[in-house]
């Protein structure tokens, strides 16, 4: 916490104290407070945008690092983006929705401000920050708003999300690109067992109205598994059965239906009902075979070193299928990546983050 003031305060040399009050109230609550409803936020962002000022004696970032994972996004210097104000509205309400401080840990946090001050750690007089915390607590530690002498020199207009949002800020603003003009954008999220496919696909979802397509539904049937279809480069998925029952419908723009096949009972097993959407993603390895990579208008591939996808894949998956992972399924993930190049198609390339 406090390299996080330190580091402000560098920045920011005329914040107050109320100011560093807010940094750590953002820090703890990240920015649910000011939401009342999905359109009220996303009216009072466009409000903001409309009427924000140039600050010519201040260079800003686009993300500004409050510490907890969380992170300031400026809307001034997001003019220069893709980034659709609606995108940017889902990640503020998502972030509040899931970020859950407590006043434990809030007053924990006052109280190291007030030690760095009592300490001389920080430029502020103990006997300032002491009694600007005494007469907070009385009030209930409410929301905090910047000091005018801040508002002044630093114009401050952002909003406070959630560090996913910010690693994957390069997919959402093409995905925003894309669908600006109301286009159908398919997505394909390929990549190595363990590096997020599927979690970067839920959180696409949180944000976008889209359908997502699992290629864990279309591994190969017992009956299929031939040695032939085993020595085929990508041939551990039934690529003929997704292309007829989910390619080949996505741009009909009509209902359809598929069905999900099983591992754990080696059938197939429910039917999902499809209904057209103007965003679609496909994700798991093999989403970009070559029997349907043409349907895509974006790919993104997403990688892991070895040492850290075999501790991802024994966290999530425990021993027995951790050995399988390992001897059966990844080598044939592997010949596949190789074999046909697929990284080198990505249009987007992610490392998997430190977890």
């Amino acid at each position: 916490m406090k390299d996080l003031l330190l580091e402000h305060l560098i920045k920011y040399p005329y914040m107050e104290v109320q100011d560093l009050v807010k940094l750590i109230y953002q820090n703890e609550f990240a920015g649910g407070h000011m939401i009342l409803d999905e359109k009220s936020s996303l009216k009072r962002l466009q409000t903001e945008r409309e009427t924000l000022k140039e600050v010519s004696s201040f260079e800003m970032d686009l993300f500004e690092d409050i510490g907890n994972g969380l992170y300031r996004l400026h809307l001034q210097p997001l003019k220069q983006t893709c980034l659709s104000l609606e995108t940017l509205n889902y990640f503020f309400i998502c972030t509040a929705r899931e970020t859950k401080g407590t006043i434990t840990s809030f007053e924990e946090k006052l109280r190291d401000l007030l030690h760095y001050c009592k300490y001389h750690e920080l430029p502020f007089s103990y006997t300032e920050v002491s009694t600007y915390l005494e007469h907070y607590k009385k009030r209930g530690y409410p929301s905090v708003s910047h000091s005018d002498t801040f508002h002044k020199h630093y114009q401050p207009a952002y909003r406070i999300v959630k560090k996913d949002f910010i690693t994957y800020f390069k997919l959402f603003c093409s995905i925003d690109d894309l669908t600006r003009n109301n286009q159908v954008a398919h997505i394909a999220i390929d990549g190595n067992s363990g590096s997020g496919k599927s979690s970067l696909a839920f959180l696409l979802e949180s944000v976008y109205d889209c359908n997502v397509f699992h290629m864990d539904d279309f591994f190969l049937r017992p009956e299929q598994k031939t040695i032939a279809r085993k020595n085929e480069i990508g041939g551990n998925i039934d690529y003929l059965r997704f292309k007829e029952e989910v390619i080949d419908n996505l741009d009909k723009q009509t209902a359809f239906t598929y069905q999900i096949y099983d591992c754990s009972v080696g059938r197939l097993t429910e039917y999902v009902n499809v209904t057209p959407k103007k965003v679609n993603i496909i994700e798991g390895v093999y989403s970009l075979h070559p029997h349907f990579r043409a349907i895509y208008q974006l790919k993104v591939f997403l990688t892991i070193d070895p040492v850290r996808q075999s501790e991802r894949i024994l966290k999530r998956n425990g021993p027995y299928l951790h050995q399988r992972f390992i001897t059966e399924w990844i080598p044939l993930e592997n010949a596949y990546f190789s074999g046909l190049q697929i990284e080198n198609l990505a249009d987007i390339l992610f490392i998997a983050q430190h977890s």
